[in-house]
């Protein structure tokens, strides 16, 4: 089994507009992981705070242009992922025990996929429904516009049956905390960039469990301060259409065979809860 000392690792977070207060609990938790090599801020605007901070681990990128959250992590894969074993997508807003992701790390040589992402809780301890089958349109209009029918369609789409104490392949997992073997990112070649946001995590994680595999490992707990804000903004919630609709544009809207072909692959194993 490979040790952590073996295992480099490297972690990308985009900034917009956040205050060094509000991302320092998730700054520090990176930092206290003996794996990690570098921490890469990216900087989509408001953000110059970054570019003072005295820790050699820390890496700062001031975006090109504001080009949504996949295009700012894209900048950090394409100038370090080479250097790392691992490459971690990170929310601003994630919080863990710095041992906890060392400890995770040691225990992936015996796992074939190249994404992981661990049991992600909210404050409350609660568990975020955060690992999905892919969408079809409906899922989106219904859970979006219609929640009082979206009960059945919920239940499969989210894999509420699951037992999430247990490991298993999941088509689509979130972008709040992604972590990839950066060999395999890198043939990914990260981000769509023509997602500003919303669905750039969907379309990146069908791609590599096509070609690499994914798990959802609860090898460790994350805590996600999960806003949702596209339901209270306006503007979120357009680019969240504009996001979907791009989405399906590129993979396909009624007729998606990859979409089924992983969806049943995911349901055929799927580790169920007891009764």
């Amino acid at each position: 089994m490979e040790s952590t000392e073996m295992s480099k690792l490297f972690a990308s977070i985009v900034l917009y507009k956040h205050q060094y207060q509000d991302v320092k609990p998730t700054i520090d938790a990176l930092l206290g992981c003996h794996s990690l090599q570098g921490l890469v801020l990216v900087d989509n605007g408001g953000c110059a705070w970054a570019d003072q901070l005295e820790e050699r681990r820390v890496h700062y990128i001031r975006s090109d242009r504001n080009g949504g959250y996949g295009h700012g992590h894209n900048q950090a894969i394409r100038a370090f992922a080479e250097q790392a074993d691992y490459f971690l997508i990170c929310n601003p807003d994630i919080q863990f025990h710095s041992a906890d992701l060392d400890c995770y790390l040691a225990g992936l040589s015996g796992h074939a996929a190249s994404l992981f992402m661990p049991r992600i809780v909210y404050p409350d301890g609660t568990q975020q429904e955060l690992c999905k089958l892919l969408p079809s349109p409906a899922n989106l209009f219904v859970r979006r516009f219609l929640p009082a029918l979206a009960e059945t369609l919920e239940q499969r789409y989210m894999l509420r049956h699951a037992d999430f104490d247990k490991a298993f392949f999941a088509p689509s997992l979130s972008g709040c905390f992604m972590l990839f073997r950066a060999a395999a990112l890198q043939q990914l070649n990260g981000f769509d960039d023509n997602f500003f946001m919303y669905m750039e995590d969907v379309d990146l994680s069908r791609r590599c469990a096509v070609q690499f595999g994914n798990l959802y490992l609860p090898g460790m707990t994350v805590t996600h301060h999960f806003a949702k804000a596209s339901y209270t903004d306006r503007k979120l919630l357009k680019a969240h259409i504009r996001s979907a609709v791009q989405y399906f544009n590129k993979w396909g809207w009624l007729f998606d065979q990859t979409r089924r072909m992983l969806n049943k692959a995911c349901l055929a194993q799927l580790p169920r809860k007891k009764a």
